[in-house]
């Protein structure tokens, strides 16, 4: 009788559960906003594994509006993503659809030109200098994990970081800044200071070389952090900017000519150590296009999975395809560069043999050939190679597009996906 008792007790629980967690519906849009007469279908998102389950599970939480659930997704790529256009697209998308949680991290300064990055303001006063791996390099390897960093000794020097002007689709609000810096041996100081008011002044002084972290709660809303120089020599990596709400972060981390080689010039230490710290739920991994070794790309590629599982132990993980570009020749036309035809499909091999998730970035843009067609049309730029703001657009639109109608395809199996059971 009372095992009776136990199991009618389940079934009532199961039952108020069901009340409270609803079927979930979502809704894939049926047109896209960014089209042309060059358009391919959209290949779907690939789990070769069950690496992406824990990804979806926790944005179906979102989609519900479950309280307190904020998912972080992390982007690593090359000087197509410099300028944060594909991320930036990405992001706001999500966060239109399902909550602004805050921007994520950003660089300080300008370590290229055109990073810009979208939705947030930033920008430098005085002297700065700007290290990374490939065209900046800096002997210590004091990147951070997102590549970058930025170093000055004038006194009275600022970066800052603000949140997006009044009027734009997201990231006009903020509830913290989380500050990544180097502390090393003869480091200088620096001051902190939000919206004008000082918070702290931070002694970088070290024993050893260690990337450290300060954070600062603010009052949800646009607000402005700004760091001062002191004395001595003081080096940034960068700052992190959510939100204490339901929704999605998206941190667009690109670097010119990034691949997993220049990777392991990063401090491994401060790679996994960023890592960690921003807790990532899915991390995407988009190179490709300077990786002219498949001997070294095959050799590197497990070691870096293998990185990215450990300081990211729950994270679902993600490879893209490299996108399409042009070989020009000074005897035919301009074509498509064969090579990157052959290490889109090494890519998926090396996603399927690490059994995680994969998108097909190069059949999205239309595979061989599709590099020559959006050259002529303007979508990317005038060398073949980098894409322009319209393409960078064009893939991230679809990119949204293929995870929405994976998440569909799941809660059609289980329309109580992402209820507090754990499912």
């Amino acid at each position: 009788m009372r095992r009776w008792l136990v199991v009618l007790g389940m079934l009532a629980i199961r039952e108020a559960a069901a009340e409270t967690c609803p079927a979930l519906h979502v809704t894939v849009p049926a047109k896209l906003d960014l089209t042309s007469k060059k358009d391919a279908p959209i290949p779907d998102v690939t789990d070769f594994g069950t690496s992406l389950d824990s990804f979806y599970v926790k944005l179906a939480q979102v989609a519900r509006g479950t309280p307190g659930v904020k998912l972080r997704i992390g982007t690593y790529g090359d000087s197509n993503w410099t300028n944060d256009k594909t991320a930036g697209e990405i992001r706001r998308r999500l966060q239109l659809a399902f909550g602004d949680a805050g921007h994520g991290f950003i660089a300080f300064g300008r370590p290229w030109g055109w990073y810009y990055h979208q939705n947030v303001q930033h920008g430098t006063t005085g002297r700065w200098s700007a290290w990374n791996p490939t065209a900046m390099p800096i002997g210590d390897g004091m990147y951070g994990f997102a590549g970058v960093s930025t170093e000055s000794s004038q006194a009275g020097a600022t970066a800052w970081v603000e949140t997006a002007k009044s009027g734009e689709p997201v990231g006009t609000a903020v509830g913290s800044f989380e500050l990544h810096y180097l502390a090393r041996p003869k480091g200088g100081t620096f001051e902190v200071l939000v919206d004008g008011e000082s918070k702290e002044t931070i002694d970088t002084a070290n024993a050893t070389n260690e990337m450290k972290f300060a954070r600062y709660a603010v009052k949800d809303g646009a607000h402005r952090l700004t760091v001062k120089v002191v004395k001595g020599g003081v080096r940034l990596f960068g700052v992190a900017l959510e939100r204490d709400v339901t929704g999605i972060v998206v941190d667009g981390i690109g670097m010119n000519a990034l691949n997993p080689l220049v990777m392991k010039r990063f401090d491994q230490a401060q790679l996994s150590a960023g890592l960690t710290r921003r807790g990532y739920d899915l991390l995407i991994e988009t190179t490709g296009t300077n990786v002219w070794s498949p001997y070294d790309h095959k050799t590197l590629m497990p070691d870096l999975i293998a990185q990215f599982r450990a300081a990211l132990p729950h994270a679902s993980l993600m490879l893209w395809s490299p996108p399409d570009f042009v070989r020009m020749t000074k005897t035919e036309k301009p074509i498509s560069e064969p090579f990157m035809k052959m290490m889109a499909v090494e890519k998926k091999k090396m996603a399927e043999a690490a059994k995680i998730g994969w998108w097909d970035q190069y059949e999205a843009l239309g595979g061989y050939g599709s590099a020559p067609r959006w050259t002529a049309g303007y979508w990317y730029e005038g060398d073949g190679v980098h894409m322009g703001p319209k393409i960078n657009a064009y893939v991230g639109e679809r990119f949204v597009h293929a995870v929405l109608a994976e998440l569909a395809r799941r809660i059609e199996k289980d329309p109580r996906l992402g209820c507090k059971s754990g499912r």
